[in-house]
């Protein structure tokens, strides 16, 4: 599935290609994906991970549609999110796609995407050169950082490019280490979808 989204202020067209059996696409404005309001969107969104899970309970169902009603009411306009949720019963992640005019240095500009958090690193994150296709040369960094009041690390994978004349940062909260091998594949084969290109 490819989301196609405009941008009238920056002129910009970002495509974003997914699996519809992996990652759920929040809201960002109703209408959405063809539901008026949130209600019908989380019981059709809570009926279709259930139907491909197996073993999905009552009791998943509901922690679910909790999880869902907490994100529809959070719809920030300056970026997309989704969430990686093959089944019910696999923790989400949630991936979020910020775009805007690329300013001053490449280099410095990507460094300082991959590098910025709300939540403070509990050490430098290692951040290594990526490419894809569309979006050309970048970096991606893995960061952890502990939470408050909570013992164990979270860890985000961050991803920063320059596909001229934009920027694209995607970040994605992994859950703790030991996720991160086996989600380093799965976001970069999201980031692989997508292309960023002037508005026709």
């Amino acid at each position: 599935m490819t989301d196609h989204y405009g941008d009238d202020v920056h002129a910009l067209d970002l495509l974003i290609g997914h699996d519809p059996d992996v990652w759920v696409p929040l809201p960002t404005t109703w209408p959405h994906d063809g539901h008026r309001a949130p209600r019908s969107w989380i019981r059709a969104t809570v009926r279709a991970v259930a139907e491909r899970s197996e073993g999905a309970t009552r009791a998943s169902r509901s922690w679910l549609t909790e999880v869902l009603s907490a994100l529809a009411r959070w719809s920030p306009a300056d970026e997309r999110r989704y969430l990686y949720l093959p089944d019910i019963a696999t923790p989400p992640s949630l991936l979020r796609v910020q775009y805007g005019s690329a300013r001053g240095d490449r280099d410095a500009a990507l460094r300082t995407m991959v590098l910025e958090s709300d939540l403070a690193p509990i050490e430098p994150p290692v951040v290594e050169v990526v490419e894809t296709d569309d979006l050309g040369r970048g970096l991606r960094g893995v960061r952890y950082a502990a939470l408050e009041g909570e013992d164990g690390l979270l860890a985000t994978l961050v991803y920063a490019f320059r596909a001229e004349p934009y920027d694209v940062r995607v970040s994605c909260q992994v859950g703790g280490p030991e996720a991160v091998p086996v989600m380093i594949a799965k976001v970069d084969l999201f980031v692989d979808g997508i292309s960023v290109v002037p508005a026709a």
